[in-house]
């Protein structure tokens, strides 16, 4: 079972805040004289554009103090060298593509294993324009509240289904997408979100029609196939294939800043997919 150690740790918490706005900036040339301007998050020619990552985070809020309070007139280059050198236009980094399988997973990234056995960050993008497919089959009771489904069944005037299901999907339900109104005594495809899970009986609620809370039976063998666009509905063991910026950290900490993620599931099991507690839509989403 994989053990993490204090580099993992200490690289998770700063991944954490990855997406905070002290660790990311706009890409251009820094000066500390110019007014903040954000950059779109996909270019014109529909690459992503990646704001700045600081390599230290407490280096650049150190800095942010001193000029916040007047203490730094960006003229000593004792500080501001190293301020220069802490910035990372992600942007400019070499662009590569990774395969390996998930050893855990956080809030907007992923630790890969590769078959060489070296461990990359997997980050994508703060404003959520990274091209993430996670497609696997899980156990239906895997299901938690909140999550989006879509099946194709049959309910009564009372919203219950009078067939257990065999198949449904879990699928990342955009904003603001209505779904089609259910109909009693209507078979049809059904997207809604999972209330909850009790037993057998699976609870669905939807926002239109007449038809809002909808109950159906599932069993040991109903199988809910993952379609998602969320690294969240990945689980450890899972098979990844990731393209993107690369980065090599000063303290062998590999990222990869990522366009495109592919969640899969593994070819063969193996030793992590089986790690209790975190081998689990479930577990992950939580």
């Amino acid at each position: 079972m994989y053990k993490t150690s204090p580099m993992a740790v200490w690289a998770a918490v700063a991944f954490a805040s990855l997406t905070t706005s002290t660790l990311f900036a706009q890409s251009a040339p820094y000066d500390p004289y110019a007014p903040q301007v954000e950059e779109p998050p996909i270019a014109a020619d529909g690459s992503l554009n990646w704001p700045v990552f600081y390599k230290s985070q407490s280096l650049q809020a150190n800095y942010e103090n001193l000029w916040n309070m007047g203490a730094c007139l960006g003229t000593n280059k004792k500080i501001t060298v190293p301020v220069a050198n802490n910035r990372l236009d992600i942007n400019k980094m070499p662009e590569g593509k990774i395969e390996g399988l998930v050893m855990r997973v956080g809030k907007g990234q992923l630790f890969v294993r590769q078959a060489d056995g070296v461990i990359k960050k997997v980050a994508v993008h703060p404003a959520g324009v990274s091209r993430v497919e996670v497609s696997k089959d899980v156990p239906a009771r895997w299901l938690k509240p909140g999550m989006g489904v879509r099946l194709v069944g049959q309910v009564n005037e009372s919203g219950h289904g009078p067939e257990t299901l065999e198949e449904l999907d879990i699928v990342t339900i955009p904003p603001g997408f209505e779904p089609d109104p259910v109909v009693a005594e209507k078979r049809q495809s059904i997207v809604a979100v999972v209330a909850s899970l009790r037993g057998n009986r699976l609870l669905l609620k939807t926002t239109v029609g007449d038809l809002r809370r909808l109950s159906f039976q599932i069993s040991d063998e109903t199988v809910a196939h993952v379609q998602a666009k969320d690294l969240a509905f990945a689980s450890v063991g899972d098979r990844v294939e990731a393209k993107g910026h690369f980065y090599n950290g000063d303290k062998k900490e590999f990222w990869v800043f990522a366009s495109d993620v592919t969640v899969t599931t593994p070819e063969a099991p193996s030793e992590e997919s089986t790690t209790p507690d975190t081998n689990t839509v479930s577990a992950n989403v939580n």
